[in-house]
């Protein structure tokens, strides 16, 4: 009866070849002998599927006759009992099939591998003005994490005295033979004695216990890109935890928090603020002085100006990432009532109502 291999992988038969191996990955790693719950048949039977979907040639004359196109079957690990004409697993083809994929997960491609290599990554979060938003700055921010301890400087022995690790005679990896259903295979791991330095102490350091890292505060200097908008990430690499391996740092993660301002709104790198005039300030225009997150700027008023106008100084808003000019700063107008007037400003203004002012 022909086997419907598009059913073994669960894919639909126009799926691209991306999504054949994907869904093959997936099966592979669940039905794998060597785990747990893993199923032998079912994986011959996946394996099967895909070394017939994953050729284009292969997939093509099975979608027109179907499993049992060749003679004896499809070919690949349909052979795996080791029958003539269906393709031995002496002759199966590892190289480009998508099993070496499998391989190196199961058992490390035969290279050397560690649980983690490196140090904890740390996420903070500093707060800076509008100004520095504005114009960019360099914070020296503390934080509390994991640091090489500064008595045996990280190696863990006291008096900074090691000696060959006995384990792993100083190679800092230890080879094993491992059994599975298709053989033995040769797997290199990290020594866990010392953790692939290759040296152990001969005595632990009293101060970290023979961790080579402590918990202290580091100051970190953070460089702040103008124009940086409100809850965006900077990465500082290298900044983060110590690595417990001997490995490189973690890396630190920024959230920067700004400042709301009194008088400053943004918009996109320009700055927004308001001005109050006078009534007669309107009408004959005048000069002002106003502040801006470049210092305080002479600002003419044209005769005329009614409120709601804005005015644009340019040049003086927020710098542009990679110092591509520069925001202008808009300054909107508003025409200040008074509550209460004397009475001859009063009569001043009751003479300009019958002028038709």
């Amino acid at each position: 009866m022909s086997k419907d291999y598009y059913k073994v992988l669960g894919v639909d038969k126009k799926v691209s070849q991306g999504e054949i191996k994907k869904a093959y990955r997936k099966l592979a790693h669940k039905y794998h002998p060597d785990k747990k719950g893993g199923d032998e048949a079912k994986f011959k039977e996946i394996n099967e599927a895909y070394q017939t979907l994953s050729d284009d040639q292969k997939r093509k004359q099975y979608d027109q006759f179907g499993s049992n196109y060749g003679q004896g079957g499809a070919s690949g690990f349909g052979g795996f009992g080791g029958t003539q004409g269906a393709g031995s697993f002496q002759d199966f083809n590892f190289q480009g099939s998508g099993f070496e994929d499998i391989f190196s997960d199961f058992f490390g491609g035969g290279q050397a591998t560690s649980k983690q290599t490196t140090g904890s990554d740390v996420v903070a979060d500093v707060q800076i003005s509008f100004e520095e938003m504005a114009k960019g700055a360099s914070k020296k921010v503390k934080i509390y994490k994991k640091v090489a301890c500064k008595t045996c400087d990280g190696t863990g022995a006291k008096d900074k005295k090691t000696e060959q690790c006995f384990k792993c005679g100083g190679s800092g990896q230890i080879k094993k033979a491992r059994q599975t259903f298709l053989g033995t295979f040769a797997q290199v791991e990290v020594c866990d004695q010392c953790q692939g330095k290759g040296q152990i102490a001969k005595e632990k350091c009293g101060n970290c216990g023979g961790a080579g890292v402590v918990k202290d505060y580091q100051e970190v200097n953070i460089n702040i890109p103008a124009g940086i908008d409100e809850e965006q990430t900077l990465k500082v690499s290298g900044a983060g935890e110590a690595s417990m391996l001997g490995g490189p740092a973690g890396d630190l993660y920024v959230r920067i928090r700004i400042k709301p301002h009194r008088d400053f709104k943004r918009k996109g790198f320009d700055v927004v603020s308001r001005v109050y005039i006078t009534f007669s300030q309107a009408i004959l225009g005048d000069k002002l002085e106003v502040e801006t997150v470049e210092g305080k700027v002479k600002l003419k008023i044209p005769a005329g100006i009614e409120a709601g106008d804005f005015l644009r100084i340019k040049g003086k808003g927020i710098k542009k990432f990679g110092g591509f000019g520069q925001g202008n700063h808009l300054v909107e107008i508003k025409i200040k009532t008074p509550k209460k007037v004397s009475r001859s400003q009063k009569k001043i203004v009751q003479k300009l109502q019958k002028e038709g002012l």
